[in-house]
């Protein structure tokens, strides 16, 4: 193919479907403003419902975290990593309530994800679901390493992509590692996130609209084996779609760009910034790594930036 970096690219109406409002690193306003400097005319803002005194309530997850901690290094302040990471649970932790008043401060410009945690009891979950149809939110995020579930065995699961189904709500998920302590890949809720622990899920509800974060997620070491897992399952499951956020430089590299040529055309890939989260990134250094990119062609760009996003989040 050949490739084609045409200078409308640069007045294409860009659908950022990866970002997060985390009160004391962004605001309505912030982000507005970095939208129109990065050519952004709509962002989904992702909700996060976290806990972030998981570890003073649940016992056995903290031990459990702690014999995980011990594995990877003998050496480290291992409560220390505890207290790491209950502050940036807590710095996290964005409502449902959060993100729908953002929407309806700027309801042309944001698309509202609610979020539910997995880990909590039924009755929990059940008020979570609830909540998201009530402020109208239009999708669900889920992140395994934050939230300390395990997708093959959480049964909450079920309920969850049954009411998405329901209300026709695409779920996001995160794949891959995450930032400071769950870079640590001998944690269990790391190793859950890998796409290999959603395939039966996924076939059991495959009339779901299914985004999976990261083009298939993120190792230090192994960023391959997670792209290719979640390649993979896209072969066999027409329902998933992929986000950039966080990994937009993988579309630089040539066997990746062939393998999602070969598998669905760029069809089912969504531009994503993560903003602010990732640190030497923003909006547009993740638009202009695409817009640039000497290897993919301009209708690949344009699906990537809106198309696919226009008919997912049915924008009209």
């Amino acid at each position: 193919m050949n490739p084609d970096v045409s200078p409308k690219l640069e007045t294409i109406n860009v659908i950022d479907s990866h970002v997060h409002p985390i009160r004391g690193l962004t605001s309505g306003k912030t982000l507005i403003k970095e939208m129109d400097a990065s050519g952004i005319s709509k962002a989904v803002l992702l909700a996060l419902d976290l806990d972030p005194e998981v570890f003073d309530t649940d016992s056995k997850l903290k031990d459990e975290t702690i014999d995980d901690l011990f594995a990877y290094s003998y050496f480290m302040d291992h409560f220390k990593v505890i207290e790491t990471m209950k502050r940036i649970l807590e710095v996290g932790k964005t409502s449902n309530t959060a993100v729908a008043k953002l929407v309806s401060q700027y309801p042309d410009r944001f698309i509202g994800f609610g979020s539910v945690n997995p880990s909590k009891d039924k009755k929990y979950v059940n008020t979570k679901l609830e909540e998201i149809i009530n402020l109208k939110l239009n999708g669900i995020k889920l992140i395994q390493t934050l939230q300390f579930f395990d997708p093959q065995k959480n049964k909450k699961l079920n309920k969850i992509f049954k009411f998405a189904r329901k209300f026709d709500l695409p779920i996001l998920i995160h794949l891959g590692q995450d930032p400071g302590p769950w870079e640590i890949p001998t944690l269990r809720c790391v190793q859950n996130s890998h796409p290999k622990n959603w395939v039966k899920l996924v076939k059991k509800h495959s009339k779901n609209k299914i985004i999976f974060a990261h083009l298939g997620g993120y190792g230090k070491t192994d960023d391959s084996s997670w792209f290719n897992a979640v390649i993979e399952m896209m072969k066999t499951n027409d329902n998933i779609f992929l986000d950039t956020s966080a990994v937009t430089y993988q579309l630089e590299i040539p066997a990746i760009v062939d393998k999602i040529r070969n598998t669905c055309d760029f069809q089912k890939i969504l531009f994503g910034s993560d903003s602010p989260v990732v640190q030497g990134t923003s909006m547009l250094h993740s638009r202009k790594i695409i817009e640039n990119s000497p290897i993919l062609t301009y209708e690949e760009k344009v699906k990537i930036f809106n198309m696919n996003a226009l008919e997912l989040f049915k924008i009209y």
